[in-house]
């Protein structure tokens, strides 16, 4: 009887640690919202492979332990193919934490908002809400396709070579091939659809318009593809975020290129019909906007790139307002011809087609208004390019302006035109210019004017009602010749510079007969 007694003593000592051991571990390994999803993701990596601890914060039945390594299998499996990085640091350890409802219940990861833990019982679990929407997170995450090839491998495929199952390599290859003739099957199809909307809104195309728009096509559907089929590769959530990034990156590229052949096509379409107007306002807005809408798009797609790279974009905006004192200053020079740019399309002291002439130095036609240069088509067919805010503060003489280009020159007859030829010869310009439809004829004035030392001038002040210079020049030149013509028709002569020598004496060997006080005429 006394050793029935003491055997059934000493069977109940050793029976006590062998059941208290699991509960006490578990109740460290879900002591806080931190231990707990740390229990998860500690236990399930390639060098420390245990289900059965992942899962023992699983508010699952003890009798259904296989279930709960499953499901936490799969949790970990959906967390690492969407990319979701699970920031320990930011999980509180307090085991009596509270949410903002006051609710022991907390979301580790907030972009998964389907998974949370609670509280139960002074453990922290994952609750079964959570539980119950593993399965269905598991067949949202992973396409059936890839599901099933996996399934139908042998279980030799699934052996590990440097840190990667071969049927991942193997899946990962065919996910580039397909990728690639996604694309090329999108430049087919679409380039299609691109000519007949282009034809529809009266877009000229060519060869090299369509040649710019395959390169976007395709890299646009290639990273499409890549990008939906990254979860299938059931990477780990380092490689997987590397992958994600590296396709969005492809993604945001193709877009911006594809946004900004769109904006050349549109702004070329603009500038034809901006080139029928006869303003000259909107062919000088056209290049500003087309480069307006490519800065903006830059800037918004390195935004966006840069996010998805895990920077907080609000504080690199609010540091950029922090140190733009000093941006301003190194950058002075083109924040003064950025605004000298605006001071020039609001002002408008030229447009677009303008001859001007810039502080006397900088001479020719307008062809383009930049954000920082003026860029002016040289008489030497030479492009110059002005600074902005040299411009803005510059004299500005705009040629291209003038409503009528004034002819002013003097016609020189020689001393010996009879004076009735000279006033026939100025009646005949006056009567010549009257009539010309060219002529401005509200200035007009023809007179013999002036006594030169080698001829006697007839002043012809006009203007001529051309918009270009190379009407001006065709014009002065008919009338120059009508002038000559006139000249013949009345027998005169144009003078040129000549001089006299008078000789008071003559030198020795002069040819006998010559007379000192005789000119000697010498013409140039």
């Amino acid at each position: 009887m006394r050793w029935r007694t003491l055997l059934v003593v000493l069977v109940a000592i050793l029976s006590l640690p062998v059941r208290a051991a699991p509960e006490a571990a578990t109740d460290r390994l879900c002591a806080n919202p931190r231990a707990a999803t740390a229990t998860l993701l500690d236990h399930l990596q390639p060098n420390n492979w245990q289900p059965s601890l992942a899962a023992a914060c699983m508010d699952v039945p003890a009798e259904r332990a296989a279930e709960a390594q499953r499901l936490a299998i799969r949790l970990k499996k959906v967390l690492d193919a969407r990319g979701l990085y699970v920031a320990l640091d930011e999980i509180p350890t307090d085991p009596a934490y509270v949410d903002d409802s006051g609710r022991n219940r907390i979301q580790p990861v907030p972009e998964l908002p389907e998974m949370s833990l609670q509280r139960i019982d002074g453990r922290w679990m994952y609750d079964r809400s959570t539980v119950a929407r593993i399965d269905g997170l598991y067949q949202a995450t992973f396409s059936p396709a890839s599901l099933a090839f996996q399934a139908m491998l042998p279980e030799v495929f699934m052996r590990r070579v440097a840190g990667v199952e071969i049927w991942q390599g193997l899946y990962l290859l065919m996910l580039v091939g397909l990728s690639l003739a996604a694309g090329r099957l999108a430049q087919l199809l679409l380039a299609d659809q691109i000519l007949r909307l282009a034809r529809r809104l009266g877009i000229e195309t060519t060869a090299e318009l369509l040649g710019t728009t395959r390169a976007p096509l395709t890299w646009l559907a290639t990273s499409l593809v890549f990008l939906w089929g990254i979860p299938d590769l059931q990477l780990g959530v380092r490689p997987t975020l590397f992958l994600m990034l590296l396709a969005r990156v492809v993604l945001a590229g193709a877009l911006l290129l594809a946004a900004m052949r769109t904006i050349d096509v549109l702004a070329g379409l603009f500038q034809a019909r901006a080139a029928d107007t006869t303003s000259k306002v909107d062919d000088q807005i056209v290049p500003l906007a087309r480069r307006a809408a490519k800065v903006l798009l830059a800037v918004l797609t390195i935004l966006v790139v840069v996010e998805n790279m895990g920077v907080d974009v609000g504080g690199l905006v609010a540091g950029l307002g922090i140190g733009g004192l000093a941006v301003a200053l190194a950058a002075k020079d083109t924040l003064e011809n950025f605004f000298g740019s605006m001071v020039i399309f609001i002002d408008r002291p030229f447009q677009v087609g303008d001859w001007v002439v810039i502080d006397g130095s900088a001479e020719g036609v307008v062809e383009e208004v930049g954000f920082r240069t003026t860029r002016i088509r040289t008489f030497q067919n030479s492009l110059m390019s002005v600074p902005n805010g040299r411009v803005a503060n510059a004299r500005v003489d705009n040629l291209g302006q003038r409503a009528v280009r004034r002819l002013k020159l003097d016609l020189g007859l020689t001393y010996g035109t009879p004076p009735d030829r000279i006033e026939a010869y100025v009646q005949r310009i006056r009567t010549l210019l009257e009539e010309d439809p060219v002529v401005w004829d509200r200035t007009l004035e023809v007179h013999f004017n002036s006594m030169g030392d080698s001829s006697l001038n007839v002043m012809v002040y006009c203007f001529l009602d051309v918009p270009t210079w190379s009407e001006e020049l065709a014009h002065r030149q008919r009338l120059l010749l009508s002038f000559i013509r006139i000249a013949e028709e009345l027998q005169i002569s144009f003078a040129f510079p000549s001089r006299s020598l008078y000789l008071e004496s003559v030198p020795e060997g002069w040819p006998p007969g010559a007379s000192a006080a005789g000119p000697a005429v010498d013409r140039a």
